[in-house]
């Protein structure tokens, strides 16, 4: 697979018109028509993570955090010169995989057992079409399930949903046309099938490209159109329920024997650390303004980053787990979804992050 094509298959999983306008993702160094045989998969692009890249003989750095966030005017980086004589490309997926549908926190949720059920916040970012197509009877099963390989027909957590009734089409071939059915100069009735579904404004081009590659006609009649209904497929955070019951105290020593980290703050918002616990939001890396959004919907957010005013004005309990801990797992993640792709990739072991090297908790 070449870059090119590496890019548009992430631009399904996390559109990068989600991003965050200071954000800065896709590809950062490399041709778009290199070649990917071995990808290395890292939080950062550090020298660590560059030299593990070399060890192995990657094509690629896919990071969550960019390597470039500010225009520059000179390459002179001693680690992007690296890159560049070994011909290393880098894609980084920061604020695009925050937001995604199985991204950072979705991996998070798996990391640590528990059950999502709807995001903390609803982005807007996205517009929603709804498309419908008419095609024979007997071709209308291999035109949906090519218009829901190239991402058609998902609707929150649920995916296949279409609808299809029968009408009655009518067309008259011109000169030049190829018809499949009918005779150029006469008008041609025949009994359709027409398929009707949702798709992402970020993958409609590609459902479109499906649904004419696969559709027995030379021109098929598909129409779309933006709709008002808001996309519950992206969104900050996660509103999670636990696999079991349990109180505060024993949720805290979960989440720090589940993530690693070395230390956990706990900051109670005066409640007892033996509370039930029935709701949890979670928000991977530095997740403090969502605070807000979780209380009144959760009885505990779990995320990183929290200043000192953070604790302070929260009115419910908070597990500062850690920058880096919350978003570690959406490496795995990552993994899994090349190996779906056939690309062989490798996770940049935490002891060999930057981060985990050099912090110490004493």
């Amino acid at each position: 697979m070449k870059i090119f094509e590496l890019l548009q298959e992430l631009d399904r999983k996390a559109p990068l018109g989600l991003a965050l306008s200071w954000d800065n993702c896709g590809l950062q160094i490399g041709s778009p028509q290199r070649e990917i045989r071995q990808i290395l998969i890292s939080l950062d692009v550090t020298p660590s993570a560059v030299a593990k890249a070399i060890e192995i003989g990657a094509d690629l750095i896919v990071s969550h955090h960019p390597l470039i966030f500010n225009a520059i005017k000179s390459i002179t980086n001693p680690l992007y010169l690296e890159l560049i004589e070994h011909r290393i490309a880098v894609i980084s997926l920061h604020t695009n995989l925050d937001v995604a549908d199985n991204g950072v926190n979705h991996a998070l949720a798996a990391a640590l057992d528990l059950i999502p059920i709807s995001h903390l916040t609803h982005e807007t970012g996205s517009t929603w079409y709804h498309l419908s197509v008419t095609c024979p009877p007997e071709a209308i099963a291999k035109v949906r399930s090519a218009a829901y390989a190239a991402g058609a027909g998902r609707i929150g957590t649920y995916t296949g949903c279409s609808t299809v009734h029968g009408v009655t089409g009518s067309f008259v071939p011109l000169e030049g046309s190829t018809p499949t059915v009918g005779e150029i100069g006469t008008e041609e009735v025949v009994l359709e099938q027409e398929l009707e579904m949702m798709v992402d404004s970020f993958q409609l081009q590609a459902v479109v490209a499906a649904i004419t590659h696969t559709h027995p006609y030379e021109t098929p009649a598909v129409y779309y159109y933006p709709v008002a209904n808001p996309n519950p497929a992206y969104g900050l955070g996660l509103i999670c329920t636990p696999r079991q019951q349990m109180t505060l105290r024993e949720l805290a020593t979960d989440v720090k024997a589940r993530l690693g980290t070395g230390s956990l703050r706990l900051w109670t918002a005066g409640m007892d650390v033996d509370m039930k616990i029935t709701r949890i939001a979670i928000c991977g890396g530095a997740g403090g303004s969502m605070i807000r959004e979780a209380t009144g919907q959760a009885d505990v957010l779990i995320t990183g980053d929290i200043s000192y005013h953070g604790y302070l004005d929260s009115k419910i309990p908070l597990l500062d787990a850690g920058h880096f801990y919350t978003e570690y797992p959406v490496l795995k993640s990552l993994q899994e979804y090349f190996s779906g792709l056939s690309i062989a990739s490798t996770v940049l072991p935490i002891e060999d992050h930057e981060f985990s090297r050099n912090f110490h908790n004493i």
